[in-house]
């Protein structure tokens, strides 16, 4: 029982050293703008540039989806895509499709 108390105070007197160290990291790299038309103008900066990633990125998720349809599918996904627009702008198909569209 003595050894196993001796062994929690050795392991703990080891690790007081990273606990102190661990406070005393603290360091301010990057200094804030002395205004607060600075500090947006930064922030603004900063989000249109998070922006244009986010937007690049899309763009490469969108056109990979692309390039693994085939002609065919491309076509199929064209023709629904202007039926799901022309039905949320609440207009009919045409009558001719009406009338021999499968039901």
């Amino acid at each position: 029982m003595k050894a196993v108390f001796r062994k929690i105070i050795l392991i703990c007197i080891c690790l007081v050293p990273f606990a102190a160290l661990a406070q005393e990291a603290q360091q301010k790299t990057d200094k804030a703008p002395a205004s607060s038309s600075a500090q947006r103008k930064k922030a603004k900066q900063k989000w249109k540039e998070n922006r244009k990633t986010e937007m690049e990125q899309k763009k490469a998720v969108k056109e990979h989806h692309k390039h693994l349809q085939t002609k065919e599918t491309r076509k199929r996904m064209k023709r629904e895509k202007r039926k799901a627009e022309r039905l949320r702008a609440n207009k009919k198909e045409s009558g001719i499709v009406r009338w021999f569209k499968y039901r």
